[in-house]
């Protein structure tokens, strides 16, 4: 065995014993040594360390080969479990991108760490929206740690790249609009050619027992191959959705690193936040909520007869359905008695305000003469009816309804809303919302997310200062205010 391969091999596991013995045995124990370390899958045991540091060593010429291998033979594997599983190729596609040629070594090992979460959790039985927001965090917190390695330092400041996680945005934004079978068949091919020369080593060096074993893989590895032809095709959607999220958030990133000192970033859920809320009203005082206000706009408690029609029709279906988790399950009332079926024509615009953490496609739009009347986060608050602790704010989304037919939606005034478990607190409402069917929405219709200009947070010390991962201000100073004018 050659030393490159020796010392490639030693930084995944130490050599067997047999390596230390005579000649023959040495050869013997080669062949096992190689096949042990191509086996290996995604330790979901790792410590982040572990990972960022294996990312950096996995950047050397040779380890970064056996790295691509055994990422290629897990994936395989589990695909052959499964086969029709598109999260499983997802997870394969994820693989193929971090092996494109046209990759320097530190947007290839940036690379690997930001898809690795994802990776895994594509690699589950069952994938969600939660699943896949949290493989998000996890993804800029292992690149957080990959990035302050001094190696990573060190070339960062030569290729004089100041902010590295606008400069990774890029690089994700020119991946997916390159993204293509044909591209990630080649990637397919290339690292396949590299695993049979190791197979072959195996067979060569190895002891006659690997022989059967090394057939079986390498008939799972073809399988593969010949169903990638149909499949791949399947899982880029889902792929370009995932890079999609994923540059969205490194733009966030980017746009925070001059603001210091950053939060850690995390979803504070439930019962915390409402809490956290409730606090705040009470302790600041916010202009957006009235206190001991009778409603102004009562919540419709009914549909009626047209309306159950309009659903029968192909309108949302917007009913309430005892024990669905339907995104539009009940939220009628969230409409007061004006709320009519309506069409949104093709070409027309729909706004969304939105928050760094939130999806751009969930139920709640205005129109867009709506949304340029707002003039401050207060305003939209106030008149749209949103609790803070429901959605934060400071960005937002366009959709533009596409060519063909009509967009089906409900439209009418946002009731008022009582504080639960504090009903004193009021939102007025009285803004005209539109509710959508997010399955309606196609993804390639929605606009770059752009800042509303209103500033991120509601108050001085908001608790979302930690919820939306910016920073804890140690002084009184509106500065995000400021930078958002």
């Amino acid at each position: 065995m050659d030393t490159d391969l020796q010392n490639a091999l030693a930084f995944y596991q130490p050599a067997p014993e047999g390596w230390f013995s005579g000649l023959s045995r040495k050869m013997e124990a080669a062949g096992e040594w190689i096949w042990q370390t191509i086996q290996g899958d995604f330790n979901e045991e790792q410590t982040t360390g572990q990972i960022v540091t294996g990312t950096l060593i996995s950047m050397i010429p040779l380890v970064d080969q056996i790295c691509d291998i055994r990422d290629l033979v897990a994936n395989c594997k589990k695909i052959k479990e499964e086969e029709n599983n598109t999260g499983y190729w997802v997870a394969l596609v994820l693989t193929l991108i971090g092996l494109f040629p046209t990759l320097g070594s530190l947007v290839k090992g940036s690379m690997k760490v930001l898809l690795l979460s994802g990776r895994k959790t594509f690699m589950r039985a069952t994938q969600n929206q939660t699943l896949i927001t949290k493989s998000l965090d996890g993804s800029i917190a292992l690149l957080n740690k990959f990035l302050d390695l001094p190696a990573v330092r060190g070339t960062l400041k030569t290729l004089k790249i100041h902010n590295a996680y606008h400069y990774l945005e890029k690089q994700v934004r020119a991946l997916r609009g390159a993204l293509s079978v044909s591209k990630l068949l080649k990637a397919f091919d290339d690292v396949l050619a590299a695993t049979r020369s190791m197979l072959d080593k195996v067979v060569s060096w190895g002891p006659e027992s690997l022989r059967r074993p090394v057939t079986e893989l390498w008939d799972v590895l073809q399988f593969v191959r010949r169903k990638a032809d149909e499949m791949l095709g399947k899982a880029l959607q889902p792929v370009n959705d995932y890079l999609e999220r994923l540059a969205n958030r490194l733009r966030i990133e980017g746009d925070n690193l001059y603001r210091g000192k950053v939060g850690v970033n995390h979803h504070v859920l439930g019962g915390e936040r409402a809490a956290q809320e409730l606090e705040m009203l009470k302790r600041d005082k916010p202009d957006w909520v009235d206190k001991g206000v009778k409603r102004q706009y009562s919540a419709l408690r009914k549909l009626s007869e047209s309306q159950e029609r309009k659903i029968e029709q192909g309108w949302p279906d917007i009913r309430y359905v005892e024990n669905s988790r339907a995104p539009l399950n009940g939220k009628f009332n969230t409409f007061d008695d004006s709320m009519k079926a309506t069409e949104i024509p093709p070409g027309e615009k729909l706004y969304r305000v939105v928050d760094p953490s939130s999806g751009d496609n969930s139920i709640c739009w205005m129109r867009e003469q709506e949304f340029q009347a707002l003039k401050s986060k207060s305003e939209w608050r106030r008149r749209f009816a949103v609790w803070k602790s429901w959605n934060e704010n400071g960005e937002y989304v366009i959709y533009t309804v596409p060519p063909g037919k009509s967009l089906k939606v409900w439209e009418g005034r946002a009731s008022t809303q009582l504080k639960r478990g504090a009903e004193e607190y009021s939102l007025e409402g009285g803004g005209m919302q539109i509710v959508v069917d997010p399955n309606d929405l196609k993804k390639e219709f929605t606009g770059k997310r752009m800042k509303t200009g209103w500033g991120y947070l509601d108050v001085d010390n908001d608790p979302a200062a930690v919820y939306l991962g910016l920073p804890r201000l140690e002084n009184k100073h509106n500065w995000y205010e400021k930078k958002d004018k």
